[in-house]
């Protein structure tokens, strides 16, 4: 068995992937502002030690660390960090310098590829950050864009300015607000939904004219939920894409291996 690790800077998700290929069920954990060492030992103490672990990591070095050195001392296992590549998976890599690509953005295109062969696809990550990579129908990754998800744009609003403080740009999506908000609260959470949307369904549309009708648009991410049911044109929902990257690269490694 296969442990695949996704690691955000919000949240820790896994699955187990068997020696047949077959992701097994998907948990996660918010790990935001607690000690990673503590999630791990809450989360993982009764899991079957694994014989690999792959790991896609965003969060900084320190929580990236504390999963290897928590596998190293918990299962003696060594884990193996993904990296974006210049090419691989049936994906080509845009980026001038390739490894500066995203790991999980990287993921996410090689799990897209193997969903969605021979097609275009566009891909919006709704996280901390939202991504949004565009593959052509020969796998080539044409680039992306990187904007504030909405926790992001929500705090920024409370830090710079004097009349929105933090439980004025709470979360959550306004009951009953279909546009125009009547509180500071309402109007700051519909206001960053709103302008997440806008940039979906206008990055969609040019898409759209340049590839083609054919072009399958897919949603990850945290608040995916929150921006799918506002969008103009049906997205496919994948919450678990980057873990079936990972497993598309675990199991071609497995098949390759001598």
């Amino acid at each position: 068995m296969r442990l695949l690790v996704d690691l955000g800077n919000t949240r820790l998700r896994w699955a187990a992937l068997d020696a047949a290929g077959r992701l097994g069920r998907v948990a996660s954990v918010v790990h935001a502002g607690r000690s990673l060492g503590d999630v791990l030992e809450g989360a993982w103490a009764g899991l079957a030690p694994p014989e690999a672990v792959l790991l896609c990591s965003v969060a900084d070095a320190a929580a990236s660390e504390a999963v290897v050195r928590w596998c190293r001392q918990r299962w003696g296992v060594l884990v193996e960090r993904v990296e974006a590549r210049a090419e691989g998976w049936g994906v080509r890599n845009a980026y001038h310098e390739p490894a500066r690509l995203g790991p999980d953005r990287w993921a996410a295109l090689v799990g897209a590829r193997a969903l969605f062969p021979e097609r275009p696809v566009c891909v919006v990550d709704c996280g901390t950050a939202v991504t949004i990579d565009v593959l052509d129908a020969q796998g080539r990754h044409l680039g992306g864009l990187i904007t504030p998800g909405l926790a992001l744009m929500r705090r920024a609003l409370a830090a710079g300015t004097a009349a929105i403080g933090e439980a004025e740009a709470g979360g959550g999506r306004p009951e009953g607000v279909s546009l125009l908000a009547r509180s500071t609260r309402d109007g700051v959470t519909a206001g960053t939904l709103c302008a997440l949307v806008a940039l979906v369904d206008r990055v969609s549309a040019d898409l759209r004219a340049e590839l083609g009708e054919g072009l399958v648009r897919v949603l990850t991410g945290g608040d995916a939920v929150a921006v799918a049911g506002l969008l103009a044109e049906a997205w496919r929902h994948e919450p678990t894409l980057v873990l079936q990257g990972l497993a598309r690269m675990a199991a071609v490694a497995a098949a390759e291996a001598p």
